[in-house]
């Protein structure tokens, strides 16, 4: 879709969900003239620390809620240039982008290696490959090549470290990261076993130096993880600030990186062996797949 100039001509159908935690809400609707659905989600930036003294001024116009002793509410008008929202886009959306980003039940599966083959591994590769062009599109760097910040090209241990959308890459407690690997028959922390020790490696150590030479922010400052399942099956890896409170970093979605290097490490083909537990939304196809 080309870029917008505004908002101008969308049509709102229903409101998806709404976070009051993160300031956020998504909702489906259409651009006119154009066939499909997308999903918009709107959300308030983060302060900036360097623009307070422009915030706490008389251009910001108050209005008293209450006050009661010590305490009182007020609603601000900031100015113009402070009151910014960040948009984030998907078009045309899938069903599958309407259910993720809508509110809904999640139900707990606990997979069975056998069930993995049986019911997950059918559906993975059910998947049309062009879900995924967008990947396929960073790697090749005909998408996001002005984001990247550090590549190791190895067909075989190499990946790629971007900043992660929803970071706004200023204020580093909210660092978000991600690695995506170059090679392409990794799905899943299912696949993972001995001969991936030295991607898995490469990934934890040349990520967090690159953060740490960029950002300042050490290893011990960081969650790496993978989440299973992930929402895209292309092995990728997650880097974030420990004070970045998300979802994301759940018990039932997210593994440590560590963990998973020393899983392996006591048994070669520890992910193929065990039953793995996670949540899956109540529209998840997956999840009707394990209800047969």
């Amino acid at each position: 879709m080309a870029a917008l100039a505004s908002l101008e001509g969308f049509q709102l159908d229903r409101v998806l969900s709404e976070d009051s935690a993160t300031k956020t809400v998504a909702v489906l609707g259409r651009f006119a003239g154009k066939p499909g659905q997308a999903v918009v989600r709107l959300s308030r930036r983060h302060f900036q620390f360097d623009a307070l003294d422009a915030l706490l001024t008389a251009q910001t116009a108050t209005v008293q809620l209450f006050v009661n002793d010590v305490y009182s509410k007020y609603t601000g008008t900031v100015p113009a240039e402070h009151g910014q929202i960040t948009i984030d886009i998907i078009y045309p959306a899938t069903e599958k982008h309407i259910a993720k980003n809508s509110t809904q039940h999640y139900f707990m599966v606990s997979e069975t290696p056998e069930q993995y083959k049986e019911v997950t591994l059918p559906y993975i590769q059910s998947i049309p490959e062009s879900r995924i062009q967008w990947v396929y599109n960073i790697l090749n760097k005909s998408a996001e090549a002005e984001r990247l910040i550090f590549e190791d090209a190895d067909a075989e241990v190499g990946f790629m470290l971007h900043p992660d959308l929803k970071w706004d890459q200023k204020q580093m407690e909210g660092l978000y990261c991600v690695a995506i690997c170059h090679r392409r028959d990794v799905h899943s922390l299912r696949d993972l076993d001995q001969r991936h020790l030295p991607l898995l490696t490469n990934i934890r150590d040349k990520g967090t130096q690159v953060i740490l030479e960029k950002y300042g922010v050490g290893a011990d400052q960081l969650r790496i993880y993978v989440h299973y399942q992930p929402s895209y099956y292309h092995f990728h890896v997650h880097f974030c600030h420990n004070a970045l409170v998300s979802g994301g970093v759940a018990v039932a979605k997210a593994h440590l990186l560590s963990d998973i290097i020393d899983n392996i490490k006591m048994l070669p083909d520890y992910y193929a062996r065990r039953t793995l537990s996670f949540t899956l939304g109540e529209t998840d196809p997956l999840l009707a797949a394990f209800r047969g």
